[in-house]
Order: C-alpha cells, then structure tokens, then sequence
C-alpha cells in the first residue's frame, strides 16, 4: 500500500473509531450496562463489544495493521478481551496491507476468513439530485430519538428491543441523522458524524417493503450536502461485500455516486461454539 492510500485507510478507520466512540459515550448508563457496551482501545485500534447482543456487527476490532503496530501478545490480549466478555468477535484485516503474521497469529487463535467488508471514500463532486416526489426528507429532532432508532432497527432486520442502544445519539453534537417518510410512517434512515474535516457516514437502513425504490440514494445524497455545507471535504463508510451471484445495492448506490474504494477488509471471526471449544 502506498503513502497515500496508507493515509486514506487511516482516515477511514480513525473516522469510524471516532463515530462509533461517540455512539458509546451517548448511550443512556442503563442501556449500556444492559447489553455490557463498550469501546476498548488497544493502543490505537478499537474494539467494540456490545456482547449482550450476540452479533458480530456489534463485536469487532478496527484499526489493527492499520493504526496500531501488531504483536503476537496484543493479538491474545485482544482475543482474551472478548473471550472474558463471552462473546464472538471479528476483525478487520486490510487485504492489501496484511501485516506480517496478522493472519497466522488470528488462525492461531482460532479465528479463520469469513467474509469481507469494503470501505469507501468520498470527496466533494457534484452531489446528484434525488427526491422522490411521493416521500418526504426530515432532519431528525431530539424529540424523534425512539422514532428514528426503531427505524433504523427495522431497516437493518435488528430486534426492536435494540432501539435504546441508538437514542442517545440523536440531538448530540457532531451527529446529523435523516428519516425518509410515507405519509406517517418512517420508512428509512441515516447519519453523518463528523469529525473534524472529514465525516463518516453510516446508519442506513430502510424497511423490507420499501426497498428498490431509490431511497438510499436519496439520503445518502442528501447527507453529502449537509457535510459539504459543514465544511466537509472527504467523506468515508464502509459496507459489506457481495458474494459471487449477489450484489450490494447500497454499495452500487455508492459507486453511481462517485464513491470509491478505499480497502477492502477480510474479516476474521471464531467459529460458532468459541470462545468454549477453542483455546479454552
């Protein structure tokens, strides 16, 4: 990987540390302790671990190879975290810049290739029109914290119970969050965090039947404007992967709007039973 593009996939995981370190910190102290959420640092990578509940989206490392330097005692330290927690976890591992023995040392640990993540970046090009005449675009207000949290869960597929966990972040500072509608019902949502110069942009969701329609397009452009308005020159999220024979609508919706890849990530998770069956 080249300076350059080195500079960008730090970027890219700094931003996402960043926003999801301020998620961490808005969430009411109850709900937090409920499902036992926090944001470990290990030296500058981030581990998430929301294990109370029990998905891998919510359970990952970010930012090893990349921001922080590898050893193989901070590879155990990590996986000893998550396995006090009780929970699976995966992490991210840049594809290009796989340092040295990062891969041996996580299949060491039981942790073997499960699918991938792409990461993507922005700058400021012309932001595209999008506003289907039937739905209406709002700013999401302090008020409709529990309105757009449940949305956002029932477009990610997420239990309803979950909503708490995203409350806290609408009305803060830094963050901007979006709700499409039809005619009363919240059909659709997303966020902007920003972070200095540069945002990151994530949150989108949009319930089953309303899908194919256009809709994330229309937020994610409408975010862009928000950012580019703020001050914002580049813009950064990340997404997961089609496999061979399936596609990503989202992330074709990225690309149609001048988004382009900034890594690919290899995400390396346990296998189902850990952490009882493995290295106990």
């Amino acid at each position: 990987m080249n300076a350059a593009r080195d500079l960008l996939a730090r970027t890219v995981d700094a931003n996402e540390i960043a926003a999801l370190t301020d998620w961490i910190a808005a969430m009411d102290l109850g709900v937090a302790m409920e499902y036992g959420a926090r944001l470990e640092r290990f030296g500058s990578a981030a581990a998430l671990a929301v294990p109370g509940t029990g998905t891998l989206f919510f359970n990952r490392v970010i930012g090893l190879g990349i921001l922080q330097d590898i050893s193989r005692p901070l590879v155990r330290d990590i996986v000893d975290f998550y396995r006090e927690l009780g929970s699976r976890f995966m992490v991210h591992v840049s594809r290009d810049a796989c340092p040295v023995h990062l891969s041996e040392w996580l299949l060491e640990e039981g942790l073997t290739p499960q699918g991938e993540w792409i990461t993507l970046h922005r700058g400021t090009e012309t932001v595209l029109p999008s506003s289907p005449a039937d739905l209406r675009v709002e700013r999401v207000e302090p008020t409709q914290a529990a309105c757009f949290a449940e949305t956002l869960c029932r477009g990610y597929g997420m239990p309803d119970d979950w909503a708490p966990l995203y409350e806290g972040i609408v009305g803060r500072d830094r963050w901007h969050h979006y709700m499409l509608s039809d005619g009363e019902v919240r059909i659709a949502t997303s966020s902007l965090f920003i972070n200095g110069r540069s945002a990151w942009c994530g949150n989108s969701g949009t319930l089953q039947r309303y899908r194919r329609r256009g809709l994330h397009a229309t937020l994610s452009r409408f975010r862009l404007r928000d950012g580019i308005e703020a001050g914002c020159e580049l813009f950064t999220g990340e997404t997961w992967m089609a496999k061979v024979g399936s596609v990503n609508p989202s992330l074709r919706n990225h690309m149609r709007d001048s988004w382009r890849e900034a890594y690919i990530r290899t995400n390396y998770a346990p296998a189902p039973g850990w952490p009882d069956g493995i290295n106990a």
